[in-house]
């Protein structure tokens, strides 16, 4: 896979954390709710991330999804810099060959 592919896989598993997430807080004083965690897994040898959501353990916990937030919000930067920087590298290249 290209870098620009696990990046764009990288946005797309923050994005998913982050609704994961919103559901939590959402429906934190909802009775039976049962709250989920993302858990991210590898997408083989090819490179990129997914996220599938999985039963936790215990009632919402604000603490727990605000940092689980702030952690999204850092993968979806880190991965929106390393799509800027494929893009830059092909400039080069292109430059470099034209």
């Amino acid at each position: 896979m290209a870098i620009s592919g696990i990046a764009t896989s990288a946005l797309l598993a923050a994005q998913k954390s982050t609704h994961i997430r919103e559901q939590n807080i959402v429906n934190v004083q909802t009775p039976d709710f049962t709250p989920r965690s993302p858990a991210l897994v590898s997408e083989g040898p090819t490179g990129g991330v997914a996220v599938f959501a999985q039963e936790a353990n215990g009632p919402v916990n604000l603490a727990r999804e605000t940092i689980g937030l702030i952690q999204a919000s850092a993968q979806y930067e880190a991965a929106a810099a390393l799509i800027k920087t494929d893009q830059d590298l092909n400039e080069v290249l292109l430059n470099a060959v034209g």
